[in-house]
């Protein structure tokens, strides 16, 4: 199995935890029901903001340089 890079990694870290953001608007910020505006924005934006942030700040990971095809040699002629 190929290993997952890390910006891939940071990035799907992200979009699974952003959702979390919701949560906390809804519970400390509006002490109840989030209104449906700040709710569809905040599905929309949240979760690509952090994503990118994510990614963008993630260091690359390393590819090693990739191996030259090996090439069969035509037979020898005979002399």
């Amino acid at each position: 199995m190929a290993q997952v890079e890390k910006k891939v990694q940071a990035s799907t870290a992200a979009a699974a935890t952003s959702g979390l953001v919701l949560f906390v608007l809804g519970r400390y910020v509006f002490r109840g029901d989030v209104p449906d505006v700040v709710a569809s924005w905040t599905y929309v934006a949240v979760p690509a903001v952090v994503t990118f942030a994510a990614g963008y700040a993630a260091k690359h990971t390393h590819r090693p340089p990739p191996r030259a095809p090996k090439t069969l040699l035509p037979p020898a002629a005979p002399e």
